[in-house]
């Protein structure tokens, strides 16, 4: 079997169970994983300041996250970004334009941290993505109007996410957003992660293994869903959770357990550290 040097992991739906939790049989294996000399990684849509109490406790020793769907590379050790790349000033202001008046919730992403509209963090079940709702109102820079702080006050923006009420209305926002230089993917029920273009989580995953001097094809790579499909392509070894959405899954080169049977231990074990 192959020797393999680094494993990336996604968070939301395979890292994480369905209570949001990282369970100890994944906690051990990761530990295992860094202690046999193996690199661990995450890559997820996520700022890192969601990541932040993970980081903290669970993943205390893992140091580096790709974050944003790549589009912020960061190393957790000596706490500065390894790479940043942002969207446009002016493509920033046209989406708040897009987006005021409409049924959407708008979330930025500058230099790690998240921001949302205080009122729209209380009520996100609204914008079919109630699984953040815990981690917004804790992680934040909440804002009364976030559309004209961005105006008054623009900083540099990594990643947004338009949350739209209805799936029509995402549509509408993509339809209106899918030919600008940006990358647009779909995601939650009814929402869009907007990036700069060419940023994915493979774009970001492979500027990190260079970084790192390991090649692609000594890695593995693990998610369930949309944005981790170029990830797992990327990877030496990509690997579909068996909670995966059929997207994944059919790109995938194995399938482990679901994010609720401790699939991510099952392929540190079998694949990272080849034991039974």
């Amino acid at each position: 079997m192959k020797e393999y040097k680094l494993i990336a992991f996604d968070m939301d739906g395979t890292l994480l169970n369905s209570q949001g939790v990282i369970s100890e049989p994944v906690q051990e294996a990761v530990e295992k994983a860094i202690d046999g000399g193996k690199t661990v990684i995450i890559c997820t849509g996520r700022s890192y300041r969601e990541l932040m109490d993970y980081d903290d406790r669970e993943l205390k020793r893992v140091r580096y996250y790709v974050c944003e769907n790549g589009a912020l590379v960061y190393d957790s050790f000596v706490e500065k970004a390894v790479s940043a790349v942002h969207i446009p000033e002016n493509l920033v202001r046209h989406i708040l334009d897009l987006a005021e008046q409409k049924d959407a919730m708008v979330y930025l992403a500058s230099g790690g941290q998240n921001m949302v509209n205080r009122k729209d963090a209380e009520r996100m079940e609204y914008f079919h993505a109630e699984r953040y709702k815990d981690i917004e109102l804790r992680s934040a820079i909440l804002h009364e109007d976030i559309i004209r702080s961005y105006r008054e006050h623009p900083v540099p923006v990594e990643k947004m996410n338009l949350y739209s009420a209805t799936i029509e209305l995402r549509d509408q926002f993509y339809e209106l957003l899918k030919d600008l230089p940006l990358s647009v993917i779909f995601a939650e029920e009814s929402g869009l992660e907007i990036m700069p273009p060419g940023i994915s989580k493979a774009a970001g995953f492979l500027a990190l293994c260079e970084y790192l001097n390991i090649s692609h094809e000594e890695t593995i790579a693990v998610g369930d869903s949309d944005n981790d499909v170029e990830l797992l392509k990327a990877a030496g070894l990509g690997v579909a959770m068996g909670n995966a959405r059929f997207c994944v899954k059919e790109i995938s080169d194995v399938e482990t357990a679901d994010n609720d049977h401790d699939g991510c231990a099952r392929v540190i074990e079998q694949y990272l550290l080849k034991t039974k």
